[in-house]
């Protein structure tokens, strides 16, 4: 090819070899990059014309489809029907809507790719410590990325800050509560209920649980049950009583007049008893 544009001349001056005959051949990393760019572009092309066809074949067959799988049908019309009511109200299958998003997106992938929302989040929180973890992996089991699994939830757990230590008395974080809450007053209570007496080791504050608190003038000693030594915690086991009772100290922040929602108790200690 003859061409004595200045500008033709000048592109193959800095992408062509000249022989000694005077024939020119193009470099061999230009080569390769054009060709790296010509496999994308029919890599794209490709893609495209697959999302096309997906989206042709879905079209034609989705009422079959539908009508094949009645959940489908019934979904798309809750659906259809939460558009509408969310125009007055935003807040009335919030949560619903997020539980059923939440399982059908982790439906479509491995266990170790699924994700939860804040909402859920918090949800599996008050369903674990209400319930339990029994009744927790339960409906954890039954309903397959529904909610965070156990390390999941150990993790947000201690990130939440929500840990309690045994006769640990939480007048900081109450007093964190009635702030929040902008109460100034509240009534207390106190109460005992049967417990399964076990000893439990929590690494954390390297303390023993489940021997009965021994009290300082009527105020329970906060991890008392520390020992790196064998013997020592022999001994606790051969000569101290477990725990048959927990008690339970709660606070009950009293409802002011411009509040439309009563105010959450809030656990102030815990600890064992015999």
């Amino acid at each position: 090819m003859k061409c004595t544009d200045p500008n033709f001349l000048s592109i193959r001056e800095k992408s062509c070899f000249q022989l000694d005959d005077g024939q020119f051949i193009v470099k061999i990393g230009l080569m390769n990059n054009l060709n790296y760019l010509l496999d994308f572009l029919k890599q794209q092309q490709q893609k495209k014309i697959m999302e096309n066809s997906y989206v042709d074949s879905n079209a034609s067959l989705s009422f079959d489809f539908i009508n094949k799988h009645p959940f489908l049908k019934t979904l798309i019309l809750w659906y259809q029907q939460v558009d509408n009511d969310d125009i007055n109200n935003k807040d009335n299958h919030g949560f619903l809507k997020d539980f059923i998003d939440t399982i059908t997106n982790n439906m479509t992938k491995s266990s170790s790719r699924f994700r939860y929302s804040d909402t859920i989040k918090t949800f599996a929180l008050s369903l674990y410590i209400l319930g339990g973890k029994l009744t927790y992996e339960f409906i954890r089991l039954n309903l397959p990325g529904s909610l965070p699994n156990l390390t999941m939830l150990n993790t947000l757990i201690s990130a939440s800050n929500a840990k309690i230590s045994e006769a640990e008395f939480r007048f900081d974080q109450l007093q964190k509560h009635f702030d929040d809450l902008n109460v100034q007053y509240a009534f207390g209570s106190e109460d005992a209920t049967s417990i399964i007496k076990k000893i439990k080791y929590d690494s954390t504050t390297n303390t023993f649980n489940g021997f009965a608190t021994p009290l300082d003038h009527g105020v329970p000693i906060k991890e008392y049950y520390q020992t790196d030594s064998f013997d020592k915690l022999k001994s606790w086991f051969n000569s101290n009583d477990k725990s048959s009772l927990l008690n339970v100290h709660m606070i009950q922040p009293v409802q002011s007049t411009n509040q439309a929602i009563i105010p959450s108790p809030f656990l102030l200690s815990s600890y064992g008893i015999d």
